[in-house]
């Protein structure tokens, strides 16, 4: 039986032009996790991550390959473009009062609506539909499950592909794939055993890395 321990990258930079980088917080929530992968022996037999920088420099915090290794890119783990679809909301959707994007509240409030009419088909324009969203993370599901021989594989995603994936092996409804999307921390772990080609889930979200209170104030969502 195979083991998948997926990771949603360290705290990206909201707020900035570049939301795809990691911020210092970011960086020691992933240097965080890679001591708690090696205080405990834990090793890899694979890894695998999206091709987003967030992506590529939390594997480098972790530091779970050595310099001369490099990881297995799929580009199916890759957020979908969250940005965009919330744009395309705002647009088609005009908020009664002015909305502040840097507000973290305020735009994940936001994106929450978006994300269903998204998945309703009613967000037209983007440069990924629902179900094509839906389709590359069934691929990718098959694509990390697809080998028993494979012990422990380590992910690196984000948040929504990961919360997808949980959507895929729970067979949940859209409501509460976006209730843990929204809920799943930076550098979080999700376990996953899989066999025969089919996947559960062992558990979701856990930050045991984090669990002290000199490292209280690294746990983040964004």
């Amino acid at each position: 039986m195979g083991e998948i321990v997926l990771v949603r990258h360290g705290q990206a930079s909201f707020g900035t032009e570049d939301y795809d980088r990691l911020s210092d917080l970011g960086f020691e929530q992933a240097r965080q996790l890679g001591r708690y992968f090696r205080e405990r022996e834990i090793r890899f037999d694979r890894v695998v991550s999206g091709t987003l920088r967030r992506h590529l420099q939390t594997l480098e915090g972790i530091g779970a390959l050595a310099a001369d290794e490099q990881p297995e890119l799929l580009p199916g783990l890759n957020e979908f473009a969250f940005h965009s679809v919330f744009d395309a909301y705002v647009e088609a959707f005009p908020p009664a009062t002015p909305l502040d994007r840097n507000n973290v509240r305020d735009f994940f409030s936001t994106l929450r609506k978006a994300l269903f009419v998204w998945s309703e088909g009613k967000l037209p324009g983007l440069p990924e539909s629902w179900d094509q969203f839906q389709t590359r993370i069934r691929d990718s599901l098959n694509a990390l499950i697809g080998d028993d021989n494979i012990g422990r594989t380590l992910v690196i995603s984000s948040g929504g592909p990961i919360s997808a994936l949980l959507r895929e092996i729970l067979q949940l409804s859209v409501r509460h794939m976006m209730d843990l999307n929204l809920q799943t921390a930076n550098t979080s772990l999700t376990r996953l055993q899989f066999k025969n080609g089919k996947a559960r889930l062992q558990s979701f979200n856990g930050l045991p890395h984090l669990d002290h209170p000199s490292t209280a104030h690294l746990v983040t969502l964004t």
